[in-house]
């Protein structure tokens, strides 16, 4: 790496390089998107609006579904969503509801503000009182991201906005 001199080396250079590559040739950094991606969008709530509810929340994709891949829109309030290749259900994976071998109970993913949708409009009418997060801040948040027809997330397409509910947030 160096002479007699301490001087460093082309020689000692080209180790350290090739050392390097082949620590970091280890590490992938395939499937992950670094683009925006901006085929999902929610077409009538500007981030940090007012809403009052009910509310029909409309969005679009300039994508097409299909049951090899994206198949369905998942959207959520207040949940932050799953990775890629995850279950919108494994966000209550920690829940006693839950642990039935056969999952959560029919309709208590929407009870708890996760639908899974093919329309590309909602009907928003479930906002509690938000976490003592949510409400020092004074906004829900809603996300959308493609689904699969088993409800895992596909890919790291998401639309995502914030908003307030008056006498909710107050």
């Amino acid at each position: 790496m160096s002479d007699e001199a301490g001087r460093v080396t082309p020689r000692g250079i080209l180790t350290v390089c090739l050392v390097t590559l082949l620590l970091l040739s280890g590490c992938t950094l395939s499937g992950l998107s670094f683009r925006k991606d901006g085929r999902l969008t929610i077409e009538n709530l500007a981030d940090r609006s007012e809403i009052t509810i009910p509310y029909l929340l409309e969005f679009s994709f300039a994508g097409t579904l299909s049951p090899k891949g994206a198949s369905a829109f998942g959207v959520l309030i207040d949940w932050t969503p799953p990775p890629p290749g995850k279950t919108l259900a494994s966000l209550l994976d920690n829940d006693p509801a839950c642990s039935d071998p056969l999952g959560c109970p029919e309709g208590y993913l929407e009870r708890n503000r996760i639908t899974v949708t093919t329309e590309t409009s909602i009907m928003i009418d479930n906002v509690p009182v938000g976490t003592d997060r949510q409400e020092s801040r004074g906004y829900h948040e809603i996300t959308i991201v493609l689904v699969d027809a088993e409800g895992r997330r596909v890919g790291e397409t998401s639309a995502f906005a914030r908003f307030r509910v008056p006498g909710i947030n107050e």
